[in-house]
């Protein structure tokens, strides 16, 4: 079976900084699986690899899209599952990085989202409106499987239930997976919880000593209609309110650090029910290094 290496993590776990140091010994091409690194031209708030990293070893998936489009997860595994396949053939090993935790387990569990109905921007208005206690009744009467596996404020997902079944006519937890192509090694990457908190704010006041405020400036202008996605990236929505006078920049700061503070919890929960995660302590570089490329090595050999 063909092999693939992911790793993943909350975010400022030193994800990239590791793959690029393992990618001096390994033959490795490097898929992103962050979502907002799809975008053209958000490059600091998105925290991407400079040009120059690029040129060295070869990354996909990034910078594919302007700001104003829409990238969904069925985009995303045809694409990477495509690179990946291109990858092998140049007999090179694919890399995933991220810390987009549906985009990887989309490609790791083949979730089968080629099969799903694109949205209907319609019923969504419709739902998104609709109060929880009477949306999660409608959905269970659909489809009872897939609502037990849905969290009781996860609006987004009994939406999808709904919105599935009208476009399809069939229930979404009789979808089934088949077995991916690949053998996957996950490495995970994980930070005392104090750690990391103080590591997200200095790459949040990193990002504006290399000139995200002139970023965000350049592509509000650049661009005035920005898609749904691209909006919820962190930092550009805090920046463009203090540029517009509504609030000052040190409360921008504060906001981003929050905001970005509950997004490491967020992936932190998803990834703890992630199947099969090596995790790795990223506090001490050098020690996380020699141990991923210690599995790696066993990983390829085995």
């Amino acid at each position: 079976m063909k092999k693939a290496v992911i790793i993943l993590g909350p975010t400022a776990t030193g994800k990239t900084k590791l793959a690029l140091k393992l990618s001096e010994k390994f033959p490795f091409e490097i898929i992103s699986a962050d979502s907002m690194q799809f975008y053209k031209e958000m490059d600091i708030g998105t925290d991407k690899v400079p040009a120059d990293f690029m040129k060295k070893v070869p990354h996909h998936l990034i910078d594919i899209i302007t700001i104003e489009e829409e990238f969904s997860i069925a985009e995303f595994k045809k694409l990477a599952t495509q690179k990946m396949k291109e990858i092998v053939k140049r007999n090179k090993i694919p890399l995933i990085v991220g810390g987009s935790g549906l985009y990887i387990r989309t490609l790791t569990e083949n979730f089968p989202v080629e099969e799903f109905a694109p949205p209907d921007k319609e019923l969504r208005s419709k739902l998104e409106n609709t109060p929880m206690e009477e949306l999660r009744k409608i959905a269970e009467k659909i489809d009872p499987k897939a609502v037990s596996k849905i969290g009781k404020s996860d609006r987004k997902r009994l939406i999808r239930v709904i919105e599935f079944f009208e476009k399809s006519g069939r229930r979404i937890s009789e979808v089934k997976n088949t077995p991916p192509e690949f053998e996957f090694l996950k490495i995970g990457l994980i930070k005392e919880r104090g750690i990391l908190y103080r590591d997200i704010e200095n790459r949040i006041e990193e990002m504006f000593e290399q000139g995200f405020i002139d970023e965000v400036k350049r592509l509000r202008k650049k661009y005035p209609h920005w898609s749904k996605t691209a909006l919820q990236a962190i930092g550009y929505k805090e920046v463009s309110d203090f540029l517009d006078g509504k609030i000052t920049l040190s409360e921008a700061k504060e906001k981003m650090k929050l905001r970005t503070r509950h997004l490491a919890k967020r992936q932190i929960t998803w990834f703890k029910k992630e199947k099969n995660v090596i995790w790795i302590n990223s506090e001490d570089f050098e020690n996380a290094f020699r141990k991923a490329q210690s599995l790696i090595e066993e990983f390829l050999r085995a």
